[in-house]
């Protein structure tokens, strides 16, 4: 996952060119929903005494089979905003049947409880109306099903929010992730295939990384319809889709020797709504983007294996901003502005990249994905971080972007990272999941990718530029990925120890991994740039402070998430749950506001007013400007650096090793 980059010098996906470096979600802290209300069909009332909720943890469904989606999204369900869903299956044994929706998407850290969207849940047995009850916020229990009856479960889903990771319609348009709508039934695993028919208007497209069943379901009542599979519920969830009306166009790309499919059996696709914004030359400029990302990501692993990969985005006036990975799919969502920023490579990039790390290559503490709760690892460094790391290089490498874009985004980092309080990437990375305020918030995004840039530079140096990160990467997807497993701590830290050999690191990864990772040791930057022929150099500049934490909804509402004792905010009166309206003479709304904010007032003094929301009653406080002094790091090429240095150096710019 990744935050778009809003303005962008160079080439590169890069934490200082977004308004912040915290790319978390914009959602944050989803409020548990309330029990759908009951009507018609609801079980009857529980005695008193009896437990009101039970987790799904302690559940478990009769089997089913032959389980079948079919999706409504045309220009009659897209005035009210929702989706209609039925999900069809035979019951496969005795009991009652427990379904459940996910409380999350898989690269989305965050808990979205996407039960709260439905209503309507209408379940019929044989055509007969059958009595449910609710187990907890996502599970259902349907009473009196039977061996053999065939059931469909109704409902509608809340499509509303432009949010990659629930679901948004628009009047010629809509998408959706797997998770949002897909219920699965409690206790059965996940490894059992099903069939999804998306039935909209005639002439709309429909994009999606699923496989399509030729032949499949066609049109009725006017309708548009088409049938898609897939293998198992994973990737039945994995696969978002684009509906409407949209440009939508693909380039052939060269796969690896020996990959799946052969080198010439690849292609990457672009969608992108509104249609009329990404045509001729930016189409023809994204495509090329595309191919040349996919083949120089395809380098590091050796292997391509998907056959088409799509970019799904969306512009808009109100993005959230930014990107989420699935495994043969991405969906973007930035506002126009971004439309010829350089820099929007680099979250292509980052997306791209995690098709293979995260969406294959992915720590043992994610194998399988749990879809019912909270999947805390201490790994996001790597995952997420590190794909940043190739993120940037890969826009480089490719020709994208240039050495010197790399290097003034691996400064900001530096930069960024050095404002933050000392955070181990271990302790940021399990933070994920509950949204920090005290600013380590997506640290391990920066900090990650500063750690893969040190670790590459230590395989380097040690191996005299024969191997290089690329082969742990490389080594771990086959012995892990390819074995159907994620890797260890062992497995990842013998990996990195094998490709140094036969040199030995001056720094051994043991004490690498004690001091920057688990620990809060400042990266020896002097020591790790000498090594690649680099050299850093420091400016020092004013920022504004108002001792005030801010997170951004998907809708762009800028809400107070924290207030320091000390800082001009609590001064002011501002108190945490503040809405913010207006920041001086600019709006409040997203991300990018708080960007326009501090450029505007960077060397004003004296005070400024803020427009705040307050149980519905807006009202205007003075807050006092602040500065913070912050040292600017500048990375640049060492001009007496040594011949082993340079060939580091070379290898780094280039990915080639010796």
């Amino acid at each position: 996952m990744a935050r778009l980059p809003i303005q962008p010098p160079n080439g590169g996906c890069h934490a200082s060119r977004r308004v912040s470096q915290n790319r978390h979600r914009g959602v944050l802290g989803a409020v548990v929903m309330a029990a759908i209300a009951t009507g018609a069909g609801a079980g009857a009332a529980r005695a008193q005494g009896e437990p009101q909720t039970r987790s799904e943890r302690t559940a478990h469904s009769a089997p089913i089979a032959s389980v079948r989606y079919d999706v409504t999204l045309d220009s009659a369900t897209n005035r009210t905003r929702t989706l209609d869903v039925a999900m069809h299956f035979t019951v496969g044994g005795p009991g009652p049947v427990v379904l459940a929706l996910p409380a999350w998407t898989p690269g989305h850290y965050v808990l979205l409880w996407f039960a709260r969207r439905v209503s309507h849940f209408t379940p019929t047995m044989d055509g007969a109306t059958l009595s449910w009850r609710q187990l907890d916020f996502q599970t259902w229990e349907l009473e009196g099903t039977k061996p053999g009856a065939n059931v469909t479960v109704d409902f509608k889903y809340l499509a509303d929010t432009i949010d990659r990771a629930v679901a948004w319609t628009r009047p010629d348009f809509g998408f959706f992730n797997g998770t949002n709508v897909f219920m699965y039934p409690v206790g059965h695993g996940f490894d059992w295939p099903a069939q999804v028919t998306i039935h909209t208007d005639p002439g709309w497209n429909i994009a999606t990384g699923m496989h399509e069943i030729a032949g499949g379901a066609g049109g009725a009542g006017g309708s548009a319809a088409r049938t898609f599979s897939a293998r198992n519920y994973h990737d039945l969830v994995d696969m978002p889709f684009f509906i409407g009306r949209f440009d939508f166009d693909s380039v052939q790309v060269n796969g690896p020797a020996g990959g799946r499919g052969g080198a010439a059996a690849h292609w990457v696709r672009a969608a992108s709504y509104p249609a009329g914004l990404v045509t001729g030359a930016r189409m023809t400029r994204l495509l090329d983007w595309l191919h040349r990302l996919a083949e120089s990501h395809a380098k590091v692993f050796h292997d391509m294996e998907w056959g088409t990969y799509t970019v799904l985005q969306i512009i808009d006036a109100h993005p959230n901003g930014g990107g989420l990975e699935h495994q043969n799919s991405q969906v973007d969502e930035f506002s126009p502005e971004a439309i010829d920023a350089p820099g929007l490579s680099g979250l292509y990039s980052h997306e791209m990249f995690h098709s293979w790390n995260v969406k294959r290559l992915r720590p043992a503490d994610l194998v399988p994905y749990r879809y019912d709760d909270a999947e805390p690892t201490g790994w996001l460094w790597m995952s997420e971080g590190i794909t940043d790391y190739y993120s940037d290089v890969d826009v480089m490498r490719s020709g994208i972007g240039d050495s010197l874009g790399f290097l003034a985004a691996t400064g900001q980092k530096i930069t960024g990272v050095g404002t933050v309080t000392p955070t181990a990437l271990a302790d940021a990375s399990l933070g994920a999941w509950v949204a920090p305020t005290d600013g380590s918030a997506g640290l391990y995004y920066p900090k990650g990718s500063l750690a893969g840039f040190m670790l590459d530079v230590l395989i380097r140096d040690a191996s005299d530029n024969h191997h290089s990160l690329d082969d742990v990467m490389r080594s771990l997807y086959e012995t892990t990925y390819k074995q159907g497993r994620g890797f260890t701590a062992a497995e990842w830290w013998g990996a990195v120890a094998a490709a140094a050999r036969p040199g030995t690191p001056t720094v051994p990864f043991a004490e690498v991994n004690r001091r920057y990772i688990e620990g809060r040791d400042p990266y020896p930057w002097e020591v790790i740039l000498q090594r690649a022929g680099l050299r850093m150099t420091t400016d020092t500049v004013k920022s504004l402070q108002a001792g005030a934490g801010v997170s951004s909804d998907a809708n762009g509402v800028l809400t107070v998430t924290f207030v320091a004792p000390s800082g001009a905010a609590a001064a002011a009166g501002i108190q945490a749950g503040d809405r913010l309206v207006r920041l001086g003479d600019v709006e409040a709304h997203g991300d990018s506001s708080l960007a326009s904010f501090r450029r505007r007032y960077a060397t004003a003094s004296g005070s400024v007013p803020v427009v705040i929301s307050r149980g519905g009653q807006e009202m205007t406080v003075q807050v006092a400007i602040r500065s913070r002094t912050d040292i600017l790091a500048h990375i640049i090429m060492d001009p007496g650096a040594s011949l082993k240095a340079m060939r580091v150096r070379h290898g780094l710019f280039t990915g080639t090793t010796e």
